[in-house]
C-alpha cells in the first residue's frame, strides 16, 4: 500500500515537472469560474485536473482534484 502511495505520487511530480516545458501553453478552464479567474486546466490520468496559473517564468499549482468535482 505505501509502495503504491510513494509510485503515485513520484508520478504525479514526474508530470508537473514536465509542464514546465516552455514551448507549451496550456487551455483556460472551462468550468466559469475557473475561466474568469485565468486558471488554466490540465488533465491527469483523465480522473484528476490540475489548476494553475501559468505565467512567463513561472507554473503556480493552484489545484490538484478528482475532475469529477468540476461542474461544467
Amino acid at each position: 500500500m505505501i509502495q503504491t502511495a510513494e509510485n503515485f505520487s513520484d508520478s504525479i511530480y514526474d508530470f508537473i515537472e514536465a509542464l514546465s516545458d516552455e514551448r507549451k501553453s496550456y487551455p483556460l478552464c472551462k468550468d466559469p469560474r475557473r475561466s474568469q479567474l485565468g486558471f488554466k486546466c490540465v488533465n491527469y490520468n483523465k480522473k484528476y485536473t490540475i489548476v494553475l496559473i501559468e505565467s512567463e517564468s513561472e507554473i503556480t499549482i493552484c489545484e490538484f482534484i478528482a475532475s469529477k468535482l468540476i461542474w461544467w
